[in-house]
């Protein structure tokens, strides 16, 4: 039996294989930098182990790609969580770009974007990335992503430049004030987690003009800084993978038209493809 998993700050998607059957699991992500190797663990053995229909010695590979796997070190640390609950698993780790990647192109070549709670985009030669740009994680970077999108909002809320009937909707929705914003943000873990969360907020009100001009705002700080920094952007097919890529397709479409971005494949979750890469 295989288990693979494509895993982001948010949660991770699992995928057990036994002889053409595949079933769905999911948990909280995984992301080393946020978790430690003992609370890694814990998430494995509270809300995964007890629910597959196989005992943990019964896995014979494990293939995860996940965010904050781009150092050997942080690799390390998330493989010896996966050895130490599957102990007859061979436990691969790799970056979630690469799963992306591999989603996305299989053995094509192609740009590759993540678009999730984070954001990362790399050049895929058909075996390799070769080249990143992104991945700087929310302090430095993750234009475009859940947390950027959330963190304007709330920004925007906070500031009063909302127009008030999206400003009454979202008191009404999150019962938040700028105590509680702040002692989320600034006290508490997780503060990119919480902030994303704020994106759905964007996908509720996509059709208010206020919400489009901020979505066009981030997601195209996004395209200008990581995808037309690529020498051949115009001559090679950009794909996209995660929640914001699949919420808000049409406008990157048409973001990508304008600056002359020819578009591929949108995956909201890549595991399913990976399973097919991994056959």
């Amino acid at each position: 039996m295989v288990l693979i998993a494509d895993s982001g700050s948010s949660k991770t998607g699992w995928r057990l294989t036994n002889k053409g059957t595949v079933l769905p699991f999911h948990t909280e992500g995984l992301n080393p930098y946020y978790k430690t190797i003992d609370q890694i663990k814990a998430v494995l053995q509270k809300d995964l182990i007890p629910h597959l229909p196989c005992k943990p010695a019964d896995i014979s590979h494990i293939y995860f790609y996940g965010a904050g796997c781009s150092v050997p070190i942080k690799c390390d640390e998330v493989k010896k969580a996966l050895s130490d609950c599957f102990t007859n698993a061979e436990v691969h780790v790799e970056h979630d770009i690469l799963g992306a990647a591999r989603a996305c192109c299989g053995h094509d070549k192609g740009i590759v974007c993540i678009l999730g709670t984070g954001s990362n985009s790399c050049y895929y030669d058909g075996t390799n990335t070769t080249e990143t740009i992104g991945g700087l994680g929310f302090i430095l970077g993750d234009e475009g992503s859940g947390g950027h999108i959330g963190k304007s909002i709330v920004a925007a809320y906070l500031n009063r430049e909302m127009p008030e009937d999206l400003r009454t909707d979202f008191y009404n929705t999150y019962r938040m004030d700028r105590a509680a914003i702040d002692k989320k943000v600034y006290q508490e873990p997780n503060f990119n987690k919480f902030l994303g969360t704020f994106s759905m907020f964007a996908a509720k009100h996509i059709n208010h003009p206020f919400i489009q001009h901020l979505l066009k705002d981030c997601l195209g700080l996004f395209l200008d800084k990581h995808v037309c920094r690529y020498t051949d952007y115009k001559t090679t097919t950009v794909h996209f993978v995660g929640s914001v890529a699949y919420y808000y397709k049409d406008i990157l479409i048409d973001l990508c038209h304008k600056r002359g971005i020819k578009t591929g494949n949108f995956i909201h979750e890549p595991v399913d493809e990976l399973v097919g890469f991994h056959k």
